[in-house]
């Protein structure tokens, strides 16, 4: 045993504080494992989710051009309201679509949009947030929290690896 580990078989404070809510309590390294990996993957698919977002409004930032579009169909009804438009500016004739528009034009309205020249359907109308902070409200607490759930799980994964190992011997 190295100075300063704890016992084979005697879970950290780490573990106890963040783990200790999940049932199933991962009795063995296979169901300690397969909990790592469950973890692993919905914390990577959110941290992929959020690094989307944060990418393609940098983007829009950094290297948006305005142009104008005309207004092809609306959609003011759900929660999520919507316009379909086609540039006739920048990327004449290329269609895109805006969510959560900040003003609601109506159809053949021409409006100014800032886009991205490399990939035009990232849009957004001139004056509207860049930053949807909606969205990263929804998808933070869940990066952090498997931020903060992946190492246990992995603290416990290795742990239960070592009591099996020492069983064996």
């Amino acid at each position: 045993m190295t100075s300063g580990a704890d016992p084979v078989g005697r879970p950290s404070r780490y573990e106890k504080v963040v783990l200790g809510w999940i049932q199933g309590e991962g009795k063995t390294a296979v169901s300690a494992g397969v909990w790592l990996l469950a973890t692993s993957l919905l914390t990577a698919v959110f941290i992929a989710a959020l690094g989307w977002q944060v990418w393609e409004n940098l983007a829009l930032s950094n290297r948006g051009e305005i142009g104008e579009a005309r207004v092809v169909r609306t959609n003011y009804e759900g929660r999520s309201p919507s316009l379909n438009v086609v540039y006739l500016s920048g990327p004449v004739g290329k269609a895109a679509l805006i969510d959560n528009p900040v003003k609601r034009p109506s159809t053949d309205d021409v409006i100014h949009v800032l886009y991205d020249p490399h990939h035009p359907t990232t849009i957004r109308e001139v004056g509207a947030p860049i930053w949807r902070w909606f969205d990263y409200l929804v998808i933070v607490p869940f990066a952090v929290a498997g931020g903060l759930i992946v190492p246990a799980q992995l603290m416990r994964f290795r742990r239960r690896l070592r009591e099996r190992h020492i069983r064996k011997s």
